[in-house]
């Protein structure tokens, strides 16, 4: 009933757009540094958004650039694990070459450093480490590539000198494709500080060149773009934000809008946070008459709770995709979402990407798509094996809730290494030798409907010599404690605050009692 009322909600919309609509359904996002699963890249290639701002950035007084989490640092390399902050953006990248990554920066967390281009000196350097940045080469890393795909040397070898393909190897270099200043403050911004702005964007932009293919665009508030006069709750005409206690944001970046029409290729407007009533049509208007071309003109949503003077609440996304159309149909410029990764109301990071796809579909003039939930994994496998023998690992038990074909991926994870028979189908079969001694494989089933992945499903197999062909001793040694440097892959013991546990998969920096990854072992 619900998704039926949300097609007769966006019916109207949808069935007056003319093929203008078609070229204004770009969607981009902030990607946040924080919340990104260690499978982010792989979720990114299933997502429509076509610019990504990369959250967030900073700058100091000697133009020394620095980011959340190092999102835009060149990562060190490490065979094992990368952060995905960094491996999701760079790997994406080079995947897709044509989504643009631009490096947001600012926020009202960093709201200091735009104190620091008051200075010319200071300005200068931080144009220069600016424009430094967006020519720096980042390397690529990637893991289970074919040797061709490699670039460069093999930079992780197994121990008879082979390269180690399913470590991170070098898959090339990607560069960033511009700069995304999100330029907000508690207090109100001057005209001073506005002009500030607009020098070093100039700035940039001259030290860019003309054919650089480098982008710069402008964030700022929804009334940003209001007449001042809509400060008085006594004036009501041309006000996007019209509660009775108003904003000490009206009007204030219109100096900028006007004189960085040509300098900043696209205006962002965060038409959110602002309270069920607010006016965003009224404030998309305001913009869009303050820069002169609807095109440059992008519209904020988000899939977070956000403020509203009754207290924080959830747009619904049938709203969301109604103002998605709406903006397509006026013959603006997008819609741009806050944000994939950090997310305060439990949506996970596949549901994430399939909701802003949704929201590309309403402003291309397509009716939404049933939601499509992950697929669950399941597996039937033998527990314990005993002696020689031939072992199945069926996975016909999986499900996808819309009921969608699924794709199976059997890997293994750890214990002595075996051939998996068929590990791209229901049932992979592998074959053990007698063992000498007992010993622990781990393998990880996931599936996937053609959209999502499923999470991983871990079998851990328990192979056993037969009765009476080995000793155990009585006194078995105890498991090291745990280090929380050390990589610990599924099967693996440690021991902390006077307990025994077990990894159930990978994992760095867990602490065994704190969390899922460690079972205590009886």
């Amino acid at each position: 009933m619900k998704k039926l009322s949300l097609a007769a909600l966006i019916g109207s919309v949808l069935l007056t757009q003319s093929v203008l609509a078609a070229e204004n359904n770009r969607i981009m996002s902030y990607l946040t540094s924080w919340g990104l699963p260690q499978d982010a890249a792989t979720q990114l290639e299933k997502s429509n958004v076509d610019t990504f701002f990369l959250s967030f950035g900073g700058w100091n007084q000697n133009g020394e650039i620095s980011s959340s989490d190092n999102i835009i640092k060149p990562a060190e390399y490490d065979p094992y694990w990368l952060s995905p902050s960094y491996t999701s953006w760079t790997q994406t990248k080079l995947a897709a070459p044509s989504k643009r990554m631009l490096v947001a920066f600012g926020g009202e967390t960093y709201e200091r450093m735009w104190g620091y281009i008051a200075d010319a000196a200071s300005r200068e350097k931080i144009a220069q480490g600016l424009v430094k940045l967006l020519k720096t080469d980042f390397p690529v890393y990637k893991k289970d590539m074919k040797p061709e795909e490699m670039v460069g040397g093999c930079l992780s070898a197994n121990w008879d000198k082979t390269c180690n393909m399913a470590s991170f190897q070098k898959a090339g270099t990607v560069q960033l494709d511009g700069i995304d200043f999100d330029y907000e403050k508690v207090a109100r911004l001057t005209p001073q500080e506005n002009q500030n702005l607009l020098i070093l964007a100039k700035r940039v932009k001259s030290l860019l060149g003309p054919n650089s293919g480098k982008v710069l665009s402008l964030t700022t508030y929804h009334v940003g773009a209001d007449p001042e006069s809509c400060a008085s709750p006594s004036v009501m005409e041309n006000c996007s934000f019209i509660e009775d206690a108003r904003s000490a944001h009206h009007g204030e970046v219109l100096g900028l809008l006007t004189a960085g029409r040509d300098v900043f290729d696209f205006f962002n407007v965060m038409t959110y946070d602002a309270g069920p009533r607010f006016r965003y049509d009224v404030a998309m208007a305001n913009y869009a008459r303050a820069v002169g071309d609807k095109k440059k003109i992008i519209l904020g949503n988000t899939i977070n709770s956000q403020w509203g003077p009754e207290g924080r609440y959830v747009e619904s996304k049938e709203n969301n995709l109604t103002r998605a159309a709406w903006q397509a149909e006026q013959g603006y410029g997008g819609v741009f979402v806050w944000a994939l990764g950090s997310n305060n109301v439990q949506l996970s990071f596949p549901d994430q990407v399939s909701y802003l796809n949704e929201m590309k579909q309403a402003a291309g003039g397509d009716v939404p798509q049933v939601e499509n939930h992950i697929p669950v994994a399941n597996a039937v496998y033998p527990q314990t094996v005993t002696g020689a023998a031939t072992v199945v690992l069926d996975g016909s038990a999986s499900t996808d809730p819309e009921g969608a074909a699924l794709s199976w991926s059997w890997t293994q994870v750890s214990g002595p290494h075996v051939t998996l028979t068929n590990a791209n189908q229901q049932k992979a079969s592998f074959t053990l030798n007698a063992p000498d001694q007992e010993s622990t494989l781990v393998f990880n089933l996931t599936v996937n409907d053609g959209v999502h992945d499923s999470l991983p499903l871990t079998l851990t197999i328990k192979h056993v010599p037969e009765e009476g062909s080995v000793t155990i001793p009585d006194n078995p040694v105890a498991a090291d404690e745990w280090q929380s440097d050390k990589i610990y892959v599924g099967g693996d013991k440690a021991s902390w605050k006077g307990l025994e546990y077990k990894a159930r998969w990978w994992t760095r920096g867990n602490e065994p009692g704190t969390n899922e990854v460690w079972q205590v072992v009886e």
